[in-house]
């Protein structure tokens, strides 16, 4: 790595092959973490919710590199193993309250239709202002494109993550 791709990344994101990835092209890091901390540090969206919202997209995208990322963040969440493994079957699972139903619709209205639905965006705003669901739509772009550069690049689950399947990459 070049002083620059160095100091744009601390040790612990040099392990991750994403950051390998982007840092060779130091302006896209720079701009992916940018919206990343954003996303992931300042937004106002619930923990829980963000993390239902990725693990939901990483499962449509068949993104098992995010999936791995952050099973266990989703669990530490507060989302249960089951909750995750629901997350598969998406809104149709039994079993979800209204508000989490709510996150998956929406979730899948923005894959489908790059559109929150109607039913979906009412019940998140009986919580989120206008400017939260702002948010929601950057956060979920973000995550999006961290899906498209696994995906396009083949990034697979890191050491130690879970699969899909549960198993434990090696």
């Amino acid at each position: 790595m070049s002083d620059e791709q160095r100091e744009l990344i601390t040790d612990k994101q040099a392990q991750l092959s994403l950051f390998q990835l982007t840092a060779r092209h130091p302006e896209v890091l720079r701009r992916l973490k940018a919206v990343g901390s954003f996303a992931n540090r300042e937004t106002r969206i619930a923990a829980r919710d963000r993390e239902l919202m990725i693990l939901r997209m990483s499962w449509l995208y068949d993104s098992a590199f995010e999936w791995g990322q952050h099973y266990a963040q989703a669990i530490e969440a507060g989302l249960t193993e089951a909750d995750a493994e629901r997350v598969k079957a998406g809104p149709d699972a039994a079993g979800w309250s209204d508000w989490d139903l709510a996150v998956l619709e929406a979730t899948d209205g923005i894959v489908a239709d790059c559109m929150i639905p109607d039913a979906a965006w009412s019940v998140l705003r009986t919580r989120y202002d206008e400017e939260t669901m702002l948010e929601f739509v950057v956060f979920f772009g973000h995550y999006t494109m961290v899906a498209m550069f696994a995906n396009t690049f083949g990034l697979g689950v890191a050491p130690g993550r879970p699969n899909f399947d549960g198993e434990l990459a090696t």
